[in-house]
């Protein structure tokens, strides 16, 4: 058995997608079919089985599973303690959700670096579950997630609102508000990197069956396609670009927004951590601000800490 096995197995279990697994391990959906497959034949049962509604796990590996993640957690660990232990006085190591990366984590370098107060930076992207495994192992200083990783000091960050998003001559484009029920009957192109879950079962709930959608990994990609009228896309205010030509913004009724936090690994007096965490506030609270003009003041900047010796 490898470990590149237990690896493509647990990020297939965690994900419920063959194609996500292969995103979180930058490889192809196929190595990870392969990889599992390999681990099913060695082991002599069926770990999972694909279905309509994704990937769904027997008997036999959910006993699996936990063993599964120990052997690839200490793997984990015995990596970044040794990166960590020649870390003290390296970067600041952040961790983030691709949805902060795309437009508030380099204002808010740019920021860092104009007021003299920038840290040396190296920048990871993953999954909330994959972020919180670095941070409680010390592989990173610093996360950025959708839920709040246990194990570690965290206080919210900012709240995100999602929009659908419409070429400019839709028949849509004029409504005030998109109800879940309408958005469900469009060609969907959702991106790969963002977790949309949560939105894609809500609009299943909404209207019970619908059309495969696109899962696209590249923004810009995802933006051509709705402004060439293939389909609608439902993504958060934060990753909007300024400007959005060929493309018309709606609120979702109802409405719908999701919490961004920031995590550290422990309560330390760490300065470079102190800078960053007082940037990420001000960027996300200027950039949701700056967003207003664009599609209306329905995002709300959180600002209560919950350990300020930490994250003020």
């Amino acid at each position: 058995m490898k470990l590149s096995q237990c690896s493509a197995f647990v990020a297939v279990a965690e994900t419920e997608s063959f194609t996500r697994a292969g995103l979180r391990l930058g490889i192809s959906q196929s190595a990870v079919s392969h990889a599992v497959a390999a681990l099913e034949k060695e082991l002599g049962v069926t770990l999972m089985r694909r279905e309509r509604g994704g990937v769904t796990l027997t008997a036999e590996g959910r006993r699996v599973l936990q063993h599964a993640q120990a052997v690839v957690h200490h793997a984990e660990l015995v990596i970044l303690r040794a990166r960590a232990a020649r870390a003290d006085d390296g970067p600041l190591r952040v961790a983030t959700v691709p949805t902060f990366a795309s437009q508030l984590l380099p204002r808010l370098m740019v920021q860092l670096a104009a007021t003299g107060r920038e840290p040396a930076i190296t920048v990871r992207e993953a999954d909330d579950k994959q972020i919180g495994r670095w941070l409680r192992a010390g592989g990173v200083d610093v996360g950025i997630t959708y839920s709040a990783p246990p194990g570690v000091v965290t206080a919210p960050l900012v709240r995100e609102t999602l929009y659908a998003l419409v070429a400019r001559d839709h028949p849509l484009a004029g409504a005030r508000a998109l109800p879940y029920e309408q958005v469900a009957a469009l060609p969907l192109i959702i991106p790969s990197w963002d977790p949309e879950a949560a939105v894609l079962r809500t609009l299943r709930e909404a209207d019970g069956e619908l059309a495969v959608p696109h899962h696209i990994r590249d923004l810009n990609t995802v933006l051509s396609m709705v402004g060439e009228g293939l389909g609608a896309t439902i993504l958060p205010d934060t990753v909007l670009p300024a400007v959005l030509p060929g493309l018309r913004v709606l609120q979702l009724a109802p409405r719908r927004s999701r919490q961004l936090f920031l995590s550290v690994r422990a309560a330390e007096d760490d300065d470079r951590v102190r800078a960053f965490a007082a940037a990420a506030r001000e960027i996300a609270g200027r950039r949701i601000n700056d967003l207003r003009a664009l599609v209306g003041p329905q995002s709300d900047v959180v600002t209560g800490m919950a350990d300020r010796r930490v994250l003020s």
